[in-house]
């Protein structure tokens, strides 16, 4: 059977059914098994088994459910609104300062989790409604939240990372450590384009009269506290070589406990309701990653990988017009297809074509993480969208959220096109790594 077909087959049935809104696990696992069925009849289907049950062995996966629940307690346990709190104090009364800080708070956020949803949606709950109080531009405190809401994806810890790494046989442990760079210069990035735009637009982001006093000021930076020492835990660990990803999930899942008693916010009522909502985001990400790994899988038995290459070969294009050509691939896939998809249908082909061409491994990550970025709030199926909307006032409309992303999702393409022609944003701390931990 020509691979051409079979691209055809899997694909526009994924399309149709997709359409026909059947959830993309049912999809995605039920075309690999209808089609390594037709391929290689009853036998083909311990293929399916053996690969699913492989992947749920890999001890890297902990690290999933670790930092969801790391993200879930953290949103109730305080911090977050600690957190804008010091963040109203020092920057509130500068022009755009609200979202500035809200800016920083994402950052921080997921520096400590690594999952987009908890920083869009406590912010959304919290610094949304303050802005509009506020007369702040209604699409610039959207597209505030959502736009730096995403910063998840690439400041590590990210799930992400540990996909493309398991997939991609790159190491985690340097993508978290490339990621750093990037991820907070998207976050300077985010906070200059507010500041230079509310300094030309007063209006945009109006300066507020409250006043505080030195002292409040300081007391508030206590909040700050409990963070930098999570985060210090996580990503110093890995950077120091005391701890490998997943044994520094664990850490940090200890210490947002620990955070959460201080704030006297941990009871039984909270970890009952975290470790459930843990455990059901974490039951749906991994049935979504094996129903895209067996798609995957079927997709590369089938010849994928030198169809591919082939393909490229014969378009006579350079390495970079190739890898261009990627990334444009997953923008446009970014925009309809949950991003785990993704990583399991783009990473098991592209990685082994970027290692040939002789890129680097660990800065192709980062651009895959940057692109998933832009995922998350490209309509018309970006996530950040729709947990802003549920988490948002009522009378702001999907419109409203729609034309608030535009200059972030711009500012993100600027980022990645940095990355692309300044390897070293991601390449520079990893060398660093790996000189302090020999």
């Amino acid at each position: 059977m020509s691979i051409e077909l079979v691209t055809l087959v899997m694909f526009g049935s994924l399309i149709v059914l997709l359409i026909l809104g059947v959830p993309l696990v049912f999809s995605m696992g039920g075309i690999a098994v209808g089609v390594i069925y037709w391929l290689y009849g009853a036998k083909g289907l311990l293929m399916i088994v053996q690969n699913t049950f492989g992947q749920a062995w890999t001890e890297l996966y902990v690290a999933i459910p670790l930092f969801i629940f790391m993200g879930v307690l953290l949103e109730r346990s305080g911090v977050a609104e600690a957190l804008f709190e010091s963040m109203h104090r020092w920057a509130g009364s500068m022009r755009g300062g609200l979202a500035i800080g809200t800016v920083g708070i994402c950052a921080i956020f997921a520096a400590m989790t690594g999952v987009t949803a908890t920083a869009t949606v406590t912010m959304g709950l919290i610094a949304v409604p303050a802005m509009l109080r506020r007369r702040y531009d209604k699409s610039l405190a959207l597209g505030t939240v959502a736009g730096a809401g995403t910063l998840g994806v690439l400041i590590p810890p990210s799930i992400y990372m540990i996909l493309l790494g398991l997939i991609g046989r790159a190491s985690v442990g340097k993508m978290f450590i490339g990621g750093v760079f990037p991820g907070f210069l998207l976050a300077f990035m985010f906070a200059a384009y507010i500041a230079i735009r509310s300094f030309f637009q007063p209006d945009l982001a109006p300066a507020h009269a409250e006043k505080f006093t030195l002292r409040e000021k300081i007391i508030s930076t206590r909040a700050l506290i409990l963070p930098m020492l999570i985060i210090l835990a996580v990503i110093g660990s890995i950077f120091l070589g005391i701890a490998t990803p997943t044994e520094a999930s664990s850490l940090g899942a200890v210490g947002v406990i620990i955070a959460a008693a201080i704030r006297r916010r941990l009871n039984w009522q909270v970890i009952k309701e975290s470790t459930s909502t843990t455990f059901r985001i974490t039951g749906m990400c991994m049935w979504i990653c094996f129903g895209a790994m067996c798609f995957s899988a079927v997709y590369t038995a089938a010849g994928a990988v030198i169809y591919f290459n082939e393909l490229l070969a014969g378009l006579e294009m350079s390495r970079w017009a190739i890898l261009i050509l990627l990334m444009v691939i997953i923008f446009i896939m970014g925009m309809f297809l949950d991003p785990f998809a993704i990583v399991f249908i783009v990473a098991p082909m592209s990685f082994p074509l970027i290692l040939a061409m002789g890129f680097d491994l660990t800065w192709y990550g980062i651009l895959f993480v940057i692109n998933m970025m832009t995922g998350y709030i490209t309509p018309p199926f970006g996530f950040n969208l729709f947990y802003l909307k549920a988490t948002v006032p009522p009378d702001i409309t999907m419109g409203d959220i729609y034309r608030s992303i535009w200059p972030f999702l711009i500012i993100m393409i600027l980022g990645m096109v940095l990355v692309m022609l300044f390897p070293n944003l991601v390449l520079w701390l990893p060398s660093v790594m790996m000189k302090v931990g020999g």
